[in-house]
C-alpha cells in the first residue's frame, strides 16, 4: 500500500515539476499494484483473505487518482491524471466521480478475479510438479 501511494505521490510531484508526461506515465501505480497482486495471489491462504488484500490494493490507488484530480478540478491545472488518454474524453467531475465509485466496487473485484486466477495457475502449477517429482 505504502508502494502505490509512494509512487502515487511521485507521479504527482514529478508531472507538477514540468516533467512531460511521456516520462511520467512510467512511474506507474498500475505496475505497482500489478505485482502486488501476484505477491498476494501466492502468499494468501484463503480467498477471503485475497479479497481483502484486492481492496487494500486498490484504496491507495483510488486515493491518489480522486486526489490529484480534485486538484485538477480545483486548480484547474491539468495534470497527467486527467490527461487525455487516461480519462477516455470525460469530464473532470465525470472521471473523479468513476475512479470514487470504480475504487470502491469494480476495481478491487477485477483485482480479486486476477488474484484468484493466478492462484489457480500457481497451485495447480505446485500440484504437477508434485506429481511429477513424486513419479521420478
Amino acid at each position: 500500500m505504502i508502494a502505490i501511494a509512494g509512487m502515487g505521490v511521485l507521479r504527482f510531484i514529478l508531472n507538477m515539476s514540468g516533467v512531460p508526461n511521456e516520462i511520467v506515465k512510467y512511474f506507474s501505480m498500475t505496475a505497482v499494484m500489478m505485482a502486488g497482486s501476484v505477491y498476494f495471489a501466492i502468499a494468501t491462504a484463503t480467498h477471503k483473505e485475497r479479497l481483502k488484500a484486492a481492496y487494500l490494493l486498490v484504496l491507495p490507488y483510488m486515493t491518489v487518482e480522486v486526489l490529484a484530480l480534485g486538484y485538477t478540478w480545483v486548480s484547474g491545472r491539468q495534470t497527467i491524471f486527467h490527461a487525455h488518454e487516461y480519462s477516455f474524453g470525460t469530464s473532470i467531475a465525470v472521471h473523479t466521480i468513476g475512479h470514487f465509485v470504480g475504487g470502491l466496487t469494480w476495481e478491487p473485484l477485477f483485482g480479486f478475479l486476477v488474484m484468484e486466477l493466478i492462484w489457480v495457475i500457481y497451485t495447480g502449477s505446485r500440484s504437477l510438479m508434485k506429481r511429477k517429482h513424486a513419479y521420478n
